[in-house]
């Protein structure tokens, strides 16, 4: 519990102690209805911390609720850049691949071109070594007509031979220079693909654990209000005890209805079927393992509810998770009627057994129409099962 709340509580304990009735001393009805007021007052406002609080607990759930589907789908996300990256991995040993192919290519196509090179230079030495010899010296050389085609022939094939060599050799450079260039952008074009899914990547898993640091943050904020709510709770049990013992003071030379034992009267009459027992379940609202107080009892919303026995009403308003509450005290018992639509008595009301006291509502904490019934003695919820016909 944090400070501020501890505080809050002290103070609130602290004043109900002091409006108690000290022993042996004869209070009168009109200081009994003025502690009365007093305890009212501070049920009004500790009801509108609890509403506040309910809200507050609301929009977390709603907030906690869509960061989980916006982390879902930043999982989405995660999983389809991780496949982006495998594909553009894949991409990238197969443009490796496909390099280190043209490269041997480009391997090949240089030795050609040396080879060519070294072919030309030898036939340059050759010729220069002997003396530089025109063609045309070589056909004005012929012996006879035969001898100048077989020369022309021959100079011919030189001639073809020196021009495949030289364009071979562009070819070769050309196909060089291509390849190159090809290669060189494709892998630039897959890396700087890589490059910016991997940085998308690690952006969205930084999203991820901002997100589950807000998660885990609105868990706190949640756990907090849920301890508040609680302790305020325990707070208007000891503040219906106190009222519980006024009303007996009020009351104690009147002719009033004490629970002595027997059956009570079934709370909803004509609706007999129970959604959820008393004792250990899972929350239907946050799927937690909780301990029931009472039974629910579904019914259409406005079906009248009924005094399970004669009493006073200590309690008629909104109640944390209860929502709109009834509060009947019999003496040696209470009985709570919890999620009312509509409150149809007022706070020390004396009612008779199987009077209308309330309607079926889905107040608070429920999932839908149904009336929430306990028993509690001394302060302790009990089974319901055993009091009633």
């Amino acid at each position: 519990m944090n400070r501020k709340l501890l505080s809050f509580v002290l103070v609130c304990c602290l004043t109900a102690i002091m409006i108690l009735p000290k022993p042996g001393y004869a209070i009168t009805e009109a200081e009994i209805d003025r502690q009365l007021e007093q305890i009212q007052r501070k049920e009004a406002e500790a009801a509108r911390k609890r509403q506040e609080a309910e809200k507050q607990m609301q929009l977390l759930a709603r907030q906690k609720a869509q960061e989980q589907k916006n982390m879902q789908e930043l999982w989405r996300q995660i999983e389809e850049q991780g496949a982006i990256l495998n594909e553009l991995n894949r991409q990238i040993e197969a443009v490796t691949a496909e390099l280190r192919e043209t490269g041997k290519q480009l391997e090949e196509a240089e030795a050609r071109i040396v080879s060519r090179d070294q072919l030309l230079k030898s036939r340059l030495r050759l010729m220069y070594t002997n003396g530089f010899v025109s063609y045309l010296e070589v056909l004005l050389g012929s012996t006879s007509f035969t001898d100048f085609l077989d020369r022309y022939e021959a100079l011919k094939a030189i001639v073809s031979q020196d021009k495949d060599i030289l364009e071979a050799n562009k070819r070769d450079r050309d196909t060089i220079a291509q390849k190159k260039t090809e290669i060189e952008r494709k892998l630039a074009e897959v890396q700087t693909l890589y490059a910016e899914s991997e940085r998308l990547k690690n952006e969205l898993v930084a999203k991820e654990k901002e997100k589950e640091v807000l998660i885990a943050s609105i868990a706190k904020q949640e756990q907090e209000l849920e301890e508040f709510t609680e302790e305020q709770e325990q707070y208007l049990r000891k503040l219906a005890q106190e009222k519980q013992e006024l009303y007996r003071k009020k009351n104690e030379n009147k002719k009033k209805a004490v629970y002595t034992g027997g059956k009570l009267l079934w709370p909803l009459p004509g609706h007999y079927d129970i959604s959820s027992g008393f004792g250990g379940r899972t929350d239907p609202i946050n799927g937690k393992k909780a301990n029931h107080t009472g039974i629910d009892i579904p019914a259409p919303a406005g079906t009248s509810i009924v005094a399970a026995e004669s009493g006073t009403v200590i309690i008629a308003q909104y109640v944390n998770g209860y929502g709109n509450t009834v509060v009947i005290d019999h003496g040696d018992i209470q009985t709570w009627y919890a999620h009312a639509k509509k409150l149809d008595v007022k706070e020390g009301d004396e009612v008779k057994r199987g009077q209308h006291i309330a309607q079926v509502g889905a107040t608070g904490r429920a999932t839908g129409n149904h009336l929430h019934f306990e028993v509690r003695k001394n302060g302790t919820a009990v089974n319901p099962m055993s009091y009633v016909k």
